[in-house]
């Protein structure tokens, strides 16, 4: 099966789950949330899991009897869009959704082209849009932001753990930073140098690669030979296994990798070409079955997508216990469409899920998260503080 039927394939399983979630609604009364994500593209290996996780919530909620509002029972609908990985189809998605006046709570979207293009069209509606992608940080709070939240902990937050425990697990003294050429790479720069600074780490050279590029050798070679014994990426997992692969062929290279956000995924597939290699799991570590949280949540999900967890299931995690806070603020508010009220309760929450899950007063997140860790060939990981 080639790249585009297997993207073909996975976005009507999504589509199929949603229409599960929309059969198995039963009540008179129903809630309408929308969800714009990348189902097709290189997003979906972030997107797509964070859809089931939304549905997986929609189907739980239903299924203990749906959300009571002033004594009225509401069963939970959910009309998807995909942005196909582009800011175009981002925005399409996202004007229809707001065609629908019974939508009033939206979800999703990981990545940062496609989320400003979509956030930019709610931020001009009144609907409570609830993402996960980077830049969104910088709209919250914001004219045009004050109805949105974020569900994964900003970069200031989250460099604050991953940083100082990468470090110390690599024991890294060199470091140099390798990022995409687009304006997060700029914010993420400004934030992790002076952090490995204060760490006690050079930060002697930056360089960044089109994001659009296969060919990591020309960027890589500026690090030959540097006295580096460390390098931080960040990206998707598919182009930072090429990064580890290209660096391992032209030697001269660092080892040792730290890697803002994505999965272990491509670490396992090069464990024995690298010395060390950390990265951010910005939700829970699924591989920690001795958490019974975690335990139980990948049983519902086998159950429910009828599939088994990979390296990039966390995603799941993004919205699915908001998607509860949604639902129990609107009983607390006594409103399905009051959508500030509904924010500013949701703000206000501390919610103890599968995730502990809180927010400042404009929308961002302070959840904990977890650091995964390959060293020696062996893979850990370690609950860090969010806050």
């Amino acid at each position: 099966m080639n790249l585009r039927s297997t993207q073909t394939a996975a976005r009507a399983a999504v589509m199929a789950l949603g229409g599960l979630v929309l059969a198995g609604s039963c009540l008179a009364q129903t809630i309408k949330l929308g969800m714009v994500n990348s189902l097709t593209g290189p997003h979906a290996s972030f997107d797509l899991p964070a859809s089931e996780g939304v549905l997986m919530a929609v189907d739980e909620i239903n299924k203990r009897g749906g959300v009571n509002v002033k004594g009225k029972k509401y069963t939970i609908t959910v009309e998807s869009e995909d942005a196909q990985s582009k800011p175009e189809f981002a925005v399409g998605g996202a004007q229809r959704l707001l065609r629908d006046d019974d939508v009033k709570v939206i979800f999703g979207i990981l990545t940062s082209g496609p989320g400003m293009a979509a956030a930019t069209a709610f931020g001009k509606s009144d609907v409570l849009y609830i993402g996960g992608f980077t830049l969104l940080d910088t709209l919250l709070g914001k004219p045009g932001g004050e109805l949105m939240i974020r569900t994964l902990n900003n970069d200031a937050t989250v460099a604050k753990s991953f940083v100082p425990t990468s470090v110390s697990e690599l024991g890294v003294k060199k470091v140099g930073i390798m990022l995409p050429n687009e304006d997060v790479s700029k914010s993420i720069v400004a934030v992790y140098k002076p952090l490995l600074e204060a760490n006690g780490v050079q930060v002697p050279i930056v360089e960044y690669f089109q994001p659009d590029t296969q060919d990591f050798a020309p960027v890589l070679r500026k690090f030959q030979n540097q006295g580096l014994d460390g390098m931080l990426t960040g990206t998707n997992d598919a182009l930072v296994e090429a990064i580890l692969r290209q660096a391992t062929e032209l030697g001269g290279l660092p080892r040792k990798f730290m890697y803002r956000g994505g999965s272990g995924a491509p670490a396992l597939k090069y464990a024995k070409a690298v010395d060390g290699f950390t990265w951010q799991i910005l939700s829970r570590d699924l591989d920690n079955i001795a958490d019974p949280k975690v335990k139980g949540w990948i049983e519902r999900y086998k159950a429910f997508t009828k599939k088994d967890v990979s390296p990039n299931t966390y995603w799941a995690l993004t919205f699915y216990d908001t998607v509860f806070m949604v639902a129990k603020a609107m009983e607390e508010v006594g409103s399905i469409s009051d959508v500030g009220a509904i924010a500013t309760k949701v703000k206000a929450t501390k919610y103890e899920g599968v995730r502990t899950m809180r927010f400042d007063k404009d929308g961002h997140a302070q959840s904990d998260i977890d650091i995964g860790i390959l060293k020696s060939g062996k893979v850990s990981s370690m609950r860090a503080s969010g806050s």
